[in-house]
């Protein structure tokens, strides 16, 4: 009888140790479960992190490469243009107008907004070096003094004032379209915000 009653009350000690035991197996983390989460962050993140840091390092590069095609397009399209001319016998003709309002309307697409104070404002130097650089090199013995430079750069600046005009009306026409595309971009979400509760009101 004194046996039984002692097994009894052992079963009982373990009956009400057990629910504990296991309350507290479930709060404690599995450690199979704890070992794993550290490795999968790490292999989720790893990949994150370096195409972030790709996308960084490009974004210098990508700045660069438009900030050289934006020179090349104002700067090097005219002189081509001008020593194309030269060549025709033609300077300044309608090559250099040509090149010389194709490249404007290039850097003022491919600039930033910063960019088009520099696009506009360099119009008018571009242009008269394009031109006298090109008539000086191709006639060096037409000008071996200052009376007749002073008198080719006159002849110069008449021929160049129209072909600076087409050259900043191109730009002007490219930057009110980029400004007209860029608002459109902007507004386009709201519109179609405005779209759905249209329709969620119909429906």
């Amino acid at each position: 009888m004194a046996g039984q009653r002692a097994s009894s009350s052992i079963g009982e000690a373990q009956d009400q140790a057990h629910p504990r035991a296991r309350a507290r197996g479930a709060q404690l983390p599995s450690p199979r479960r704890g070992a794993d989460a550290p490795l999968s962050d790490q292999t989720s993140a790893a990949p994150a992190g370096r195409a972030a840091a790709r996308s960084r390092a490009a974004a210098p590069r990508a700045r660069r490469a438009t900030a050289g095609m934006t020179m090349l397009a104002a700067l090097g399209l005219p002189v081509i243009g001008a020593f194309t001319d030269e060549l025709l016998g033609s300077a300044p003709g309608g090559v250099f107008t040509t090149l010389t309002v194709l490249g404007t309307a290039a850097a003022a697409w491919l600039a930033t907004r910063n960019g088009w104070w520099w696009v506009l404002t360099g119009v008018a130097p571009v242009v008269l070096l394009s031109t006298a650089g090109a008539e000086l090199l191709a006639h060096r013995d037409k000008y071996g003094d200052t009376k007749a430079v002073a008198t080719g750069a006159a002849k110069w600046a008449v021929h160049a004032f129209p072909v600076m005009g087409w050259a900043m009306g191109a730009a002007v026409l490219v930057i009110m379209i980029r400004l007209a595309l860029e608002k459109n971009a902007r507004s386009k979400p709201a519109r179609e915000r405005r779209g759905r509760q249209k329709e969620n009101r119909r429906g």
